[in-house]
């Protein structure tokens, strides 16, 4: 037999009574605005941020689902003050009730000017706005680009104002919507076809004035990026003068509207001329100096070989006196010469023995050792001996030896 309870009232189950809670909630809190402090933010693999909603009196839990996809990684921090619209509903399996944010702003700050001061600063520290690698505009382009909306006032504007100080100058525009979640991924393809094709000198990317949101696509990385790779120069015409947006920032030249971005890229052709008479004359100028300074380089020179014309004879006369001490001396040299070999032709001929056994004398030779005899000890009575004389040799038999 079951239990029954001695109350006369409804029992309900846990995830009955969590569901009726549930219900009564989510349809009581459709849609509501929550202001407080940000605590305990968590940004999940799966990109949602879950975190913590107070005041001084009270917390609720509250998440975020694709935070990621949605709004920059910095702009909710712990300690951040924010504005969340969204639904209040029940996670039955913990029986606690959230907040499930749709869209959050920054008190005091809209969600577009954060991200765009985020990002600012962002690009502003990795040097895209840095002066020093932004390329100089053309004097006189032979094509222009321009990247706009084909039906926007601004288009019409930039061609009055460049047809109308050149009636010739070549212009190619590329389409683009300038506004809407497409136009950033289109501006960004005309910024590449113009590097890619090369058929144009300078870049103007332009569109009329517009609420911060309608200049959103001008505010993306994505574009800011494709403008600073840019090998074209680009000049940024985008709003009103008041208006500022990335794009002027990294854009090689900034111009306050697109019709003043025409004017910036098509001189006059009164300055145009002022500009080339200034060559002119400074090339005039150049050439008239560099004129006189190669004559005034060239006089001086023959002066200082004028000068130098006395070195001139004297390194004439010494270079005789050196020629004609060479030949004196080499005469002497070869005089001397002549003596000492006349001089060592008669010692050879005095010590010839021919010439000596011509005069009378003879050399004795023992007969088998063919040992010179200069003294009588060298020999025995009876023993052979040849006599060489001047002509001819003579066989002897020693028959005595005398001392």
């Amino acid at each position: 037999m079951d239990y029954q309870p001695h109350w006369q009232i409804q029992v309900y189950t846990v995830s009955e009574l969590t569901a009726k809670i549930r219900q009564l909630i989510s349809s009581q809190f459709r849609e509501v605005l929550v202001e407080g402090e940000i605590s305990n933010a968590r940004l999940y693999p799966s990109g949602h941020l879950y975190f913590t909603l107070k005041d001084d009196l009270a917390t609720i839990s509250a998440v975020i689902f694709n935070y990621y996809g949605k709004y920059p990684e910095e702009m909710v921090r712990d300690g951040t003050v924010i504005i969340c619209k969204g639904r209040v509903d029940v996670y039955e399996k913990r029986g606690q009730y959230q907040l499930l944010v749709d869209a959050v702003e920054v008190k005091g700050l809209g969600l577009l000017q954060l991200k765009f001061q985020m990002l600012k600063e962002k690009l502003f520290k990795e040097g895209l706005f840095d002066p020093g690698r932004k390329k100089a505009i053309p004097v006189l382009p032979n094509r222009i680009g321009i990247i706009t909306s084909p039906a926007g006032a601004a288009i019409r504007d930039m061609l009055k104002v460049i047809f109308g100080k050149y009636e010739n100058m070549a212009v190619l525009i590329y389409p683009v919507k300038v506004q809407g979640d497409e136009a950033c991924f289109e501006i960004v393809e005309a910024i590449q076809y113009f590097n890619d094709t090369r058929d144009v000198d300078v870049i103007i990317i332009g569109r009329g004035g517009g609420s911060l949101e309608d200049l959103s696509p001008f505010n993306e990385e994505m574009v800011a990026r494709a403008v600073y790779a840019s090998e074209i120069p680009i000049v940024s015409g985008v709003g009103h003068e008041i208006d500022f947006t990335i794009v002027d920032f990294v854009a090689d030249m900034r111009a306050p509207t697109p019709t003043a971005a025409a004017d910036l890229v098509v001189r006059d052709k009164t300055e145009l001329t002022s500009i080339i008479l200034g060559v002119k004359n400074g090339l005039e100028k150049g050439m008239k100096n560099r004129l006189e300074r190669s004559g005034f380089l060239l006089y001086q020179g023959f002066m200082e070989l004028k000068e130098k014309k006395d070195i001139f004879v004297s390194y004439r006369m010494y270079l005789d006196e050196l020629c004609n001490n060479l030949t004196h001396g080499l005469s002497l040299y070869l005089r001397d010469s002549k003596n000492r070999v006349e001089v060592l032709r008669q010692r050879i001929k005095d010590l010839n023995p021919d010439n000596i056994l011509k005069r009378g004398y003879s050399i004795t030779i023992k007969g088998e050792t063919k040992e010179v005899i200069v003294s009588a000890d060298q020999v025995v009575t009876g023993e052979t001996v040849t006599v060489k004389l001047y002509r001819g040799e003579l066989g002897c038999s020693v028959l005595e030896k005398r001392s």
